[in-house]
């Protein structure tokens, strides 16, 4: 621990704090997002600055947004030399990145963060929400990243795989195992590379295309057939009709459906209703 982490309050577990505190990943991280000097990186909870340094060594503006007032305090007074260095006290749950990319001046920013594990969905899920989002690099629970990287169609996936997968490019940068942090969890963790990547027919309405996944997957053990009427907003469709024009097999299960599938059947559900499809 160096003297500067010493000066730090220790981790509160109210917030899920565990501190990253490895060198060696921090610097994966930072070489996976690929922060280029002069562009805007946006940090999620930068805690005792393992991240915000290397992420500043690049050449890149650091926003870092630290819910935690006394941490946010003594960043601040730690970076109070280094102008490309910003501490935000801020829930980033409640803030919008990409008003505060273009509050900066930039029309694209950059994500990293080692994300709390009680936000890692919430997090996620916002995700799609930032059009000027150019790439992120984001630390999860080991088991959240397993389910988000499991391919539509396997036993595995979920909302979050078929949401995420429907905009983005992702990869697993690496484990990470919990003598990098401080304290220790006690899980194994992942750090998950995202690239914006739209795929064809993945619906415009992306915050509609999730109320439509938790409703198919509301019940993900049971057939499909048992969450038509729900997934068409109560009106019941013809079965074989549906089948024929999408090419789903009814009797099978959420997590069994392909990604073009979620997309055919969002369509022929959602279009009379106005939804539409990209």
């Amino acid at each position: 621990m160096t003297s500067i982490e010493r000066s730090f309050p220790r981790a509160r577990k109210s917030l899920g704090q565990n501190f990253l505190a490895s060198p060696a990943v921090a610097g994966r991280i930072v070489s996976a997002l690929g922060p280029a000097a002069g562009e805007l990186v946006l940090e999620i909870g930068p805690g005792h600055g393992a991240l915000t340094a290397p992420l500043a060594a690049t050449g890149a503006r650091v926003a870092a947004f630290e819910i935690d007032e006394t941490l946010a305090g003594r960043l601040r007074e730690t970076y109070a030399a280094e102008p490309r260095v910003e501490i935000v006290r801020a829930d980033i749950r409640g803030v919008d990145l990409d008003a505060e990319a273009a509050a900066r001046g930039f029309a694209a920013f950059k994500l990293a963060g080692n994300i709390p594990y009680r936000l890692t969905s919430t997090i996620l899920i916002d995700l799609v929400r930032w059009r000027s989002l150019a790439a992120a690099a984001l630390m999860v629970q080991r088991e959240v990243g397993e389910r988000i990287l499991a391919a539509p169609g396997t036993r595995a996936c979920g909302i979050l795989s078929i949401f995420l997968r429907s905009y983005f490019t992702i990869e697993r940068v690496m484990t990470v195992r919990p003598g990098s942090f401080t304290p220790p969890p006690k899980v194994m963790s992942v750090v998950l590379g995202f690239t914006p990547a739209v795929q064809e027919r993945a619906p415009r309405d992306r915050l509609d295309f999730l109320a439509f996944l938790k409703t198919g997957f509301a019940h993900r053990r049971k057939k499909l057939r048992g969450a038509a009427d729900a997934l068409a907003g109560g009106r019941a469709p013809a079965l074989g009709d549906l089948a024929a024009l999408t090419g789903i097999d009814f009797d099978a299960r959420p997590e069994q459906l392909a990604l073009e599938r979620w997309f055919a059947l969002y369509t022929a559900l959602r279009r009379p209703a106005g939804g539409g499809g990209a």
